[in-house]
């Protein structure tokens, strides 16, 4: 708690210093997920980072995509975090907003999915994808892993009704798979690091492998990026600067993620971090998998027609930032 409230006297300082040097910051509200893949806007509230370049940016921390929509269409937020296994959806029903900054995934190429895992415990006989056909999984329906699940499932030559899929939400995966009312379980971090540190008997079945392209950008509504743009570029170089600090100060990242994300321990916040990777560039591998992601969402009934990515995606922002701030990209790998 201490260093909880030098980090907020930290914050405070930088927000007089932008006041007494220039105009008020700009309030933002972001609707956020409970989990690892939002350190950096974790990260960038709590360093001040967001503050020192005039954005005064709340975070509305939520379970899942499908409520993080709903919070930014209910205008509780202007800005979400958009993964490509549901943001298409929430699109094709009305969501009006485009990711203008990379937040998750490896942007070097087009599949980047070592942050989803599939878990089983000693006993159940299941120990490929194969063994889950007549099984129960436990998953969150619509979001990530279930997607990731279904992708593995047609690899396997199984169909998705041949596996009992139970909506389990992130925050009850390690009590459902612990107390044996599902078989196995599919699930992003750090709740993946969570089920291997607190079931005894977890058995990892399936880490990425490359098979979807799971990139989060972060989106903004379509009404701030017409009428603001110059907050919209202040935004996007202060999440480039936090993912920045999160990757050059994994172990402070992780510890400042615990006050963040309910039951996680700093342990556990490192282990998760070794399968992340914060990238804030949009790259023609990442465009390219956005079109890949709607294609199996198509496949897999959750989305009527295809999107074209210009409907969730908004290049000029981070062009822009990556020409006028190159330092905060100088540690990344290069885009082939």
């Amino acid at each position: 708690m201490k260093r909880f409230a030098c980090a907020m006297v930290a914050v405070a300082t930088v927000a007089a210093a932008w006041t007494a040097g220039a105009q008020q910051p700009a309030q933002l509200a972001a609707a956020v997920g409970a989990n690892m893949n939002h350190v950096p806007s974790f990260v960038g509230v709590e360093k001040g980072i967001f503050l020192k370049h005039g954005i005064d940016l709340k975070l509305k921390v939520l379970n899942t995509g499908q409520e993080m929509a709903k919070a930014l269409q209910a205008g509780e937020a202007q800005i979400i975090g958009s993964a490509y296994s549901n943001y298409p959806v929430a699109v094709e029903r009305g969501m009006t907003a485009r990711g203008v900054v990379g937040l998750m995934g490896d942007r070097t190429g087009r599949y980047s999915d070592d942050p989803v895992s599939v878990w089983t415990r000693k006993g159940t006989g299941i120990t490929r994808i194969e063994d889950l056909a007549g099984r129960k999984v436990g998953t969150p329906i619509g979001g990530t892993a279930d997607e990731y699940l279904g992708v593995l499932l047609k690899k396997a030559g199984l169909s998705r009704e041949k596996v009992s899929l139970l909506n389990v939400p992130p925050g009850n995966i390690v009590s459902t798979l612990q107390g044996g009312s599902v078989d196995a379980v599919a699930i992003w971090e750090p709740f993946g690091s969570l089920v291997q540190a607190k079931v005894p008997d977890a058995v990892l079945v399936s880490r990425g492998g490359g098979h979807i392209g799971y990139f989060i950008n972060m989106a903004v509504r379509n009404d701030v990026i017409e009428k603001s743009p110059d907050v919209v570029e202040r935004y996007v170089i202060g999440l480039a600067e936090a993912a920045q600090y999160t990757r050059q100060h994994p172990d402070e990242a992780a510890e400042i993620a615990t006050r963040w994300v309910p039951g996680l321990d700093a342990g556990v916040a490192r282990q998760a971090l070794r399968h992340m990777a914060f990238d804030p560039r949009i790259t023609t591998h990442t465009v390219a998998a956005w079109d890949e992601n709607v294609r199996i969402l198509v496949e897999q009934k959750k989305l009527r027609s295809a999107l074209p990515w210009q409907q969730g995606i908004e290049l000029r922002f981070i062009e822009k930032v990556m020409k006028s701030h190159p330092q905060l990209f100088a540690d990344l790998k290069p885009v082939p």
